[in-house]
């Protein structure tokens, strides 16, 4: 290995790769604080390029001169990255002990032991359903990153030492295949698993490896001097446009994720032989001082972001987020200064080797078990009063009505009372609100001796002929199943029950699943709802259905359980903490000018908002005490039962004989 040896004999500290981890970090706090950077997301990338690169170059110098030893990489790992990420776990456990929910708390509890166990990626990998908690509101949701990393770190020692002893050729030959069949799963996966491409290794790890390759194999940028500057600029350029003009829809990791990991790539190309302008600037002082506390910075941002969005009754006001950025760099330095610079190297906290791995199997004990009591417990409810117990619980609401999970197997659709004695006339068709909507529909065929039919599913809503992307099918092979069905029964009237004002929208977080409903052609999604909605209720009225269009109840932007509960621990009046008629009315613009065009005779509007505001001020959340919400913005079942003068006269009608 003589051509890689003598570069990498070389390599020493380089203050303007500290630089680049600014530009890497900088990113990632203004787009988590909804200041700028829509891109900002992929400064994680470009960390995973700056970590492949440096790692390896350690283990490939002390390969070449036998030096390397299995314990001294993993002490020095342990020393570099568990000191900080325990103490910020440890924080963020305790103020979410005192801020959290019984069920956040416990969700906090379990991200808390997979972060701890390296394996927080694939925690947060599960979480992706549609009834999961909105991930800007997960303390740990960032360390999905940190177990990508350290899960590569595990790998990469033994796969290097393996290599090594084969020769130059095979090292680079088996480093640039596993690199390309990660690149190519990585261009596929946000169309067939987007939320596994996104969160695990296999599709991450070409970035990783790009910064192995950059390491291992003797690059040179021709040119000289002219050549190395031209390289970094061009480096910084790819690596800056996509942060200021990526949005969060875009499939990631992907072809998207090419530009800013090549462009870091060729910015430490660029800047290792030769004294360029771009390593001049990312050189001076305030790029390297961050870029030093950077670790630090991204591991105390996120909670600290996180609980004062758990604390603000509607969005986190941008003065509130101003602080909390301020507070995140004050505790970043801190933490740089007190507990990743003495546990770096051998001292009096940790003096040996020894006594660096009793510290690992020691502090993940301690973590573990606070998260385990956070966990197993339930999140201990026993911290809260009955009252706040008693508003908290309504978050824990499981209506009785299971999904139709095999409809399009079986062709039947659910009965809500279950009740054959009757044939039921109405069909409730929607998505997770149609089915929070349901409990005043069971009030009504209870009082009535009746029953309905119900097709509610979880983040489909009631359009034909949509899907979540071009390659997943099974929103519109479900739809379809349910107008089939449609066509065997005896109903007359069909109810569409959605948050209607999502579906046309691009995803409001890059961690969820992106919604942006679009037809295998690529249409803008406000043309796909607009027209695909249209021709689901002209398909309706064909079949000779009345039809009614339930309008989206308001949407409250924060939990209304922790809001309430928050607002009786801190004394906050309870009346202002509905979103403002106003507000409501303005997200709801272009959806119910489409809802509102469809009206005819027999298509007909319902709407929640009189029921569910307080005129022309706030929209409700509470009323005789109970919490009309279970989150943000599926109704409780008593906020489900304010509706009943809105759909009475639905049963009314398809009672009568006179109906169609």
């Amino acid at each position: 290995m003589t051509t890689a040896s003598s570069s990498l004999r070389k390599f020493t500290y380089r203050p303007e790769i500290d630089g680049l981890r600014t530009l890497a970090v900088l990113p990632v706090l203004l787009f988590h604080a909804g200041l700028g950077f829509p891109g900002g997301f992929m400064g994680v990338d470009i960390f995973f390029v700056i970590s492949g690169y440096l790692i390896s170059s350690i283990i490939l110098r002390d390969l070449s001169q036998d030096s390397f030893r299995f314990r001294d990489f993993w002490e020095r790992r342990i020393r570099r990255i568990l000191p900080a990420a325990a103490a910020m776990t440890i924080v963020t456990l305790i103020v979410g002990g005192i801020i959290l929910l019984p069920e956040s708390f416990e969700n906090l509890g379990q991200s808390a032991l997979a972060q701890i166990l390296m394996v927080a990626n694939f925690y947060f990998w599960q979480q992706d359903g549609y009834f999961a908690a909105p991930s800007d509101y997960e303390p740990l949701l960032h360390t999905w990153s940190l177990a990508v990393e350290e899960q590569f770190y595990l790998i990469l020692p033994f796969l290097l030492v393996f290599l090594y002893a084969r020769g130059h050729r095979w090292m680079k030959g088996v480093i640039f295949i596993l690199f390309l069949a990660s690149l190519i799963w990585s261009f596929f996966g946000p169309y067939l698993y987007p939320m596994a491409t996104f969160y695990l290794l296999p599709a991450r790890a070409w970035e990783l490896l790009l910064g192995v390759i950059i390491a291992l194999y003797p690059i040179q940028i021709p040119g000289g001097k002219f050549g190395a500057t031209t390289a970094s600029l061009a480096g910084l350029i790819m690596m800056i446009y996509p942060m200021l003009t990526y949005t969060p829809d875009i499939p990631f990791p992907g072809v998207s994720a090419v530009p800013p990991c090549l462009g870091a790539a060729l910015f430490i190309l660029g800047t290792r032989d030769h004294q360029t302008f771009s390593k001049q600037l990312f050189s001076i002082r305030p790029f390297v001082f961050i870029g030093k506390i950077s670790y630090s910075l991204y591991l105390w941002h996120w909670p600290i972001l996180v609980y004062g969005r758990h604390l603000s009754v509607h969005e986190t006001p941008l003065a509130t987020r101003l602080i909390l950025l301020g507070a995140s760099f004050v505790v970043a330095i801190l933490s740089w200064r007190f507990i990743e610079t003495p546990f770096r190297r051998p001292g009096k906290l940790l003096p040996d080797q020894r006594r660096t791995f009793r510290f690992f199997a020691v502090t993940t004990l301690l973590v573990g078990a606070g998260a385990t009591i956070a966990y197993r417990t339930e999140g201990l409810p026993s911290r809260f009063t009955p009252e706040h117990l008693a508003l908290a619980a309504v978050a824990d609401e499981d209506f009785d009505a299971p999904d139709n999970k095999n409809l399009r197997e079986d062709g039947k659709l659910p009965r809500l009372q279950n009740d054959f004695s009757v044939t039921p006339t109405i069909l409730v068709w929607g998505d997770s609100h149609a089915k929070a909507a349901l409990p005043v529909f069971r009030d009504l065929c209870e009082e009535q001796e009746t029953d309905l039919y119900y097709a509610c599913k979880g983040g489909i809503p009631p359009i034909l002929g949509i899907a979540r992307a071009p390659l997943k099918k099974e929103m519109a092979q479900y739809n379809n199943a349910v107008l089939e069905a449609l066509k065997t029964t005896g109903v007359k009237t069909v109810i569409l029950i959605a948050r209607w004002s999502i579906y046309p929208e691009k995803s409001p977080s890059f961690f969820m699943p992106d919604i942006t409903y679009r037809k295998p052609d690529g249409s803008p999604p406000e043309e796909v709802f607009k027209n695909q909605l249209t021709k689901t209720v002209r398909l309706l009225r064909e079949m000779d259905l009345k039809v009614w269009i339930v309008k989206e109840v308001p949407w409250q932007l924060r939990s209304v359980p922790e809001n309430l509960v928050n607002a009786a621990r801190f004394g906050r009046s309870f009346s202002a903490l509905g979103v403002t008629v106003t507000q409501h009315r303005k997200r709801q613009k272009f959806v119910n000018g489409v809802l509102n065009s469809l009206v005819s005779e027999n298509v007909r509007l319902i709407d929640p908002l009189p029921v569910l505001s307080d005129g022309e001020h706030h929209t409700l959340v509470m009323k005789d005490g109970l919490p009309l919400y279970t989150d943000a913005d599926h109704l409780s079942i008593a906020g489900s039962r304010l509706l009943r003068p809105l759909v009475e006269r639905i049963f009314q009608e398809a009672a009568s004989p006179d109906s169609p």
